[in-house]
C-alpha cells in the first residue's frame, strides 16, 4: 500500500492543499509551517486521532483565534493498494443549536465518492485498523500499556511450554514427570506450601520428641513396686466401704417404710381438716360471687350516669346558644323594620339627575319587597329557633330524670355490696378440729411415727459419709493405676522412635522441595531467554528486555526496547539510535502483521545522511519523513 496524494480542506492551517507523495518522502518546513499538520490529516481520516496519537483531536482550522465553522473540513487520501487505485474521504459539519449555545460536530465517510458508515469505511481496506496504525505510526505501537506489548510481542512465539523446554534440558529431566500432570506454576504453589508446612512442623515435632524423652526419664525413676503394694490396699480399703454400705441398706428400708406411713398419716389429717372448712368455703365463694355481681351492676350505673352527665351539658350549651340567636334575630327584625327609604338613590350616582316617575316608583317597590322579604326571613329563623328551645329542654328534662334513677340505683347496689362485703368479713378463716377424737388419735399416730424417724438420721449422714470416702479411694485408685501405667516406658519409646522418623521424613520432603523449587528457577531462567529470543528473532535492529532480575532473586516482567544495549524509552540514547529502533518496531510489527503501508516518521532532522539511507535501507514500505529546515514548506521525493 502506498499514499499517493492528499487533499485538505479546511484542516487546522490549511484553507486548502493537495499534496503527492513518493516512495520515499520528505515533507521539509520551519516549525510552525504544518508538517504535523499533514500527518495529522492522514491519522485523523483513518484512525480519528492526531499524530500523537490523541483521539479526536480539534482539526478545524482558526482564523484570528476563530473557528471557521460555516466551512466543511476534509480529509481526502489516494491509496495505491495492490496496483489498485483507492480514494478514501473523510468530511467534518458542524451544526449549532438553535440558540447558538453548543454545537455538534458530525463525520461522514466516503471511499471512492461512495457514502460509508464508519464501520463499512474501517472494514474497506480489510484490515485490522489498530495493527494498521501501529503499521503506519512509529509511536503507536509504543504509546500501549507495557502489558499490553508484551502480550502482543509473545503472540509471536511459538508453543514454548515448560515441558518441552524440561524435556530438552539434560539438568532439568527431572521435572518431565512432574510437568506431564501439573503446571509449572501448580508444582511450585505445592512444593512452596510443603516447605512451609515442614518449617510449622518440625518445630512442633522437636516440642514432641523433647517431652517424650523427658517422660520416659522421668518413668525409669519411678518405685513401680511401691505402686502397685499401695493399689492393693486401696483395692481392699475400697471392698470394706462397700461392705458398710450395704449393711446401712436394711435400715434404710425399714426408715422408707416408716417415712410412707408418716406421709399417709399427715395427708389424713389435712382429710379431716378441709372437710371441716369445706361448707365455710363454699359460703365465701358464694359471697364473692355476689359481690363481684353487685359490682359490675354498680359501675354499669356509673357509666350510664357519667355519660348522661356529658349529653345535660350538651344540651344546656345547645339551648344557651339557640337563646342569644334568637334574641340576636329579634334585634335584627326591630332594625330591618325600623329601615326607612333612602330619597338618594332616586338620583343617577353619574348625572346627578333625577330618575323618571315610573323608575322612582319601581326602586321604592323593590326596597319595600327586599324589606318584607327580610322581614319574614327573620321571624321564620326566630319561630325555627324557639321550637329548636322547647324541644331541647323537654329532652333535657328527660334526661335528668333517667340520671337521677341510675344515680339512685348506684346507691341501693353500694349499700348491697356493703352489707354482702361484711358478711364474707363475718365468716371465720377456718373450723378448729383440735378437740375431735378422730383428730387427736392421727395425730398420736403421727407423733409415735416420728419419733422411730429421729433414730434413724444418724443413718443417712452414716451413708453419705461412706459414699464419699468411696469416691475418694477410687479417685486415688484411678492415680494410682495411672502412675503404674505411665511408669511403663514400651510405650513411650516406640513412639519417640515415631516421631523421629517422622522428623527424618519431613526433612527429606524438605529436601526434596527445594530441589524441584531449584529446579523451576532454573526452567523459568531458560524459558525466558528462550521467549525473549523467539521474540527478538523478529526484530531487526531493536532487542526486547522482557524479563529482569528482582532484589530477591527472582524474574519480574519487563517490556523495554534496546539499541545497542539502551532503551530507546530513554534520552540516555542517541537520537538517531531511538528513531531507526522505533522505525524497526513499525517495520517489524508490518511484516509480522502482513500490513505494507506507509510508515511516518518524525524528527527527520535527527538523522545525519547515513541514518537517513539506513531508514530507507530498513523498509520495504513507504517511508515519509517529516523534517525540520530554515525555509518554507516543500514536499519531495
Amino acid at each position: 500500500m502506498k499514499l499517493l496524494s492528499m487533499n485538505l480542506e479546511n484542516f487546522m492551517c490549511y484553507a486548502s492543499a493537495e499534496f503527492d507523495f513518493f516512495d520515499i518522502t520528505k515533507i521539509m518546513a520551519k516549525n510552525g509551517k504544518g508538517k504535523s499538520s499533514i500527518a495529522t490529516a492522514y491519522m485523523w481520516c483513518l484512525f480519528n486521532c492526531d499524530y500523537e496519537l490523541k483521539d479526536n483531536p480539534p482539526v478545524r482550522r482558526e482564523v484570528d483565534g476563530k473557528t471557521v465553522d460555516d466551512m466543511d473540513t476534509a480529509v481526502t487520501i489516494t491509496l495505491d493498494v495492490d496496483g489498485k487505485e483507492i480514494t478514501m474521504r473523510k468530511v467534518q459539519k458542524r451544526t449549532y443549536s438553535k440558540d447558538g449555545s453548543s454545537y455538534k460536530d458530525d463525520n461522514k465517510y466516503f471511499v471512492n465518492d461512495v457514502p460509508k458508515t464508519l464501520k463499512d469505511f474501517n472494514a474497506y481496506l480489510g484490515i485490522d485498523m489498530n495493527a494498521f496504525k501501529m503499521c503506519s505510526n512509529i509511536n503507536a505501537f509504543l504509546a500501549k500499556k507495557p502489558a499490553e506489548m508484551r502480550e502482543f510481542l509473545f503472540s509471536l512465539v511459538g508453543n514454548i511450554t515448560d515441558f518441552s523446554i524440561a524435556e530438552k534440558e539434560p539438568d532439568l529431566s527431572e521435572l518431565s514427570a512432574e510437568l506431564a500432570k501439573y503446571s509449572a506454576e501448580e508444582l511450585s504453589a505445592m512444593h512452596k506450601a510443603t516447605k512451609a508446612r515442614v518449617a510449622k512442623e518440625i518445630p512442633i515435632l522437636d516440642g514432641q520428641i523433647k517431652e517424650k524423652e523427658r517422660d520416659i526419664q522421668i518413668k525409669s525413676d519411678t518405685d513401680l513396686s511401691a505402686l502397685e503394694l499401695a493399689r492393693n490396699q486401696i483395692k481392699e480399703q475400697i471392698e470394706k466401704n462397700i461392705k458398710e454400705q450395704t449393711d446401712t441398706e436394711a435400715l434404710i428400708a425399714e426408715s422408707d417404710t416408716a417415712t410412707g406411713d408418716l406421709m399417709d398419716l399427715k395427708f389424713k389429717l389435712s382429710e379431716i381438716q378441709n372437710r371441716a372448712n369445706m361448707e365455710i368455703k363454699a359460703k365465701r365463694a358464694d359471697l364473692s360471687e355476689k359481690i363481684s355481681e353487685k359490682q359490675r351492676m354498680y359501675d354499669d350505673c356509673g357509666r350510664r350516669a357519667t355519660s348522661l352527665s356529658y349529653t345535660i351539658k350538651a344540651l344546656e350549651s345547645s339551648i344557651t346558644g339557640a337563646e342569644k340567636n334568637r334574641e340576636k334575630q329579634a334585634e335584627l327584625w326591630k332594625q330591618t323594620k325600623n329601615m326607612a327609604f333612602d330619597e338618594k338613590k332616586l338620583v343617577c350616582s353619574y348625572c346627578g339627575q333625577e330618575y323618571p316617575e315610573e323608575m322612582k316608583e319601581k326602586i321604592r317597590a323593590d326596597f319595600e319587597k327586599n324589606k318584607a322579604a327580610e322581614l319574614d326571613r327573620i321571624t321564620k329563623t326566630g319561630t325555627m329557633l324557639k321550637e329548636q328551645i322547647e324541644s331541647d329542654k323537654d329532652e333535657l328534662k328527660k334526661i335528668k330524670e333517667n340520671r337521677k334513677v341510675f344515680l339512685d340505683s348506684e346507691s341501693t347496689i353500694f349499700a348491697e355490696i356493703k352489707n354482702l362485703t361484711a358478711e364474707k368479713e363475718a365468716l371465720p378463716e377456718s373450723v378448729d378440729v383440735s378437740g375431735e377424737t378422730e383428730y387427736i388419735a392421727v395425730q398420736n399416730q403421727i407423733s409415735e411415727k416420728e419419733e422411730i424417724l429421729s433414730k434413724f438420721s444418724s443413718i443417712f449422714e452414716k451413708r453419705a459419709e461412706l459414699k464419699e470416702q468411696e469416691t475418694e479411694l477410687r479417685e486415688e485408685l484411678s492415680r494410682t493405676e495411672r502412675q503404674i501405667f505411665e511408669s511403663d516406658t514400651e510405650k513411650d519409646e516406640q513412639r519417640l522412635e515415631e516421631l523421629r522418623e517422622k522428623r527424618i521424613g519431613l526433612e527429606q520432603s524438605k529436601a526434596d522441595s527445594e530441589k524441584i523449587l531449584d529446579l523451576l528457577d532454573k526452567l523459568d531462567k531458560v524459558k525466558n531467554e528462550a521467549l525473549s529470543d523467539s521474540v527478538n528473532s523478529h526484530f531487526g535492529l531493536v532487542r526486547w528486555v522482557l524479563f529482569e532480575y528482582a532484589k530477591n532473586g527472582n524474574y519480574k516482567s519487563a517490556c523495554v526496547p534496546t539499541v545497542d544495549g539502551k532503551s530507546i524509552l530513554s534520552t540516555m540514547s542517541n537520537k538517531g539510535n531511538r528513531m531507526l529502533g522505533k522505525l524497526d518496531i513499525c517495520s517489524s510489527i508490518q511484516k509480522i502483521s502482513g500490513i505494507n503501508c506507509p510508515i511516518w516518521l518524525d524528527d527527520g532532522e535527527s538523522f545525519d545522511t547515513e541514518n537517513q539511507e539506513k531508514a530507507a535501507g530498513m523498509v520495504d514500505s513507504q517511508l515519509i519523513m517529516l523534517i525540520v529546515d530554515n525555509n518554507e514548506l516543500r514536499v519531495e521525493g
